[in-house]
């Protein structure tokens, strides 16, 4: 019987470590498969937060195509103008006259208070993708954003405090009328009882310098227009590089 004893302890010390072996691995086991959960559920996570970044590159892709040839149209009337007034040999008839002011107070609103690299920094979501690539020009969008911002306010501020009460003191504003006609514009004249000589505009002394304060403040404009184009076709091509399995959208209001 005493030959037993250390055969039943040594036994009992083999079950014991074999059950602490099995208490560790199924605890390796649970961590792994709580692991590859939780790094599918942060992948599925950042492919979302991907899919947000492409529709806000889309969605000012259409700002920049529209609002970038619209600002481009201002700029060309107020060169148009500015060039007749200075050079006497360049003769510009009156529906040129009247169609180049009328296009002065174009505008386009494309920037937004909340942009969605805020949006994203503030929850911490950001720190989720993986692409320093993507980050880092995704930061650079953002910062031409707020740049935009602040451009297209001064811009519209100085259109519609000076240029538009200017203008309407000087020549009738109803012969024409512009409408977005699906993805272009359209303009059209219409008769007005009131007489109307936008030439006379031409030899004011006050006009040409509004003109030269206009595109200013417009070519500003231009300024993150350009850049956030450049940065964007990056950022697409970072996502299919990096980010396959992402579907980038283009935005079409029309």
């Amino acid at each position: 019987m005493k030959k037993l004893y250390p055969a039943l302890r040594t036994q009992n010390a083999m079950s014991f470590s074999r059950l602490i072996i099995s208490f560790i691995i199924l605890l390796i086991t649970v961590f792994l498969m709580s692991s590859c959960t939780e790094n599918q559920s942060n992948k599925d996570k950042e492919k979302k937060i991907v899919e947000r970044i492409g529709t806000e590159v889309a969605f000012y892709k259409f700002h920049f195509k529209y609002g970038a040839k619209r600002m481009t149209e201002v700029i060309a009337a107020a060169d148009a103008l500015l060039e007749a007034i200075q050079n006497p040999e360049i003769e510009l008839t009156e529906d040129q006259i009247e169609l180049n002011i009328h296009k002065l107070t174009w505008l386009w609103l494309a920037a937004t208070p909340t942009t969605e690299y805020n949006a994203l920094t503030n929850s911490g979501e950001i720190s989720l993708l993986t692409s320093e690539n993507l980050k880092r020009k995704f930061r650079e969008m953002n910062f031409d954003q707020e740049k935009l911002l602040q451009f297209e306010a001064l811009q519209i501020n100085y259109v519609n405090q000076e240029l538009r009460p200017y203008l309407s003191k000087h020549i009738d504003k109803t012969t024409l009328k512009t409408r977005q006609n699906f993805d272009a514009l359209e303009t059209i004249k219409v008769s007005s009882p009131f007489q109307n000589s936008p030439k006379t505009l031409l030899k004011e002394r006050e006009f040409p310098n509004l003109l030269v304060d206009l595109l200013f403040f417009t070519n500003r404009i231009m300024l993150p227009y350009n850049r956030l184009n450049n940065i964007m076709v990056d950022m697409e091509n970072i996502i299919a590089k990096d980010y396959p399995n992402v579907e980038l959208k283009e935005y079409k209001p029309f």
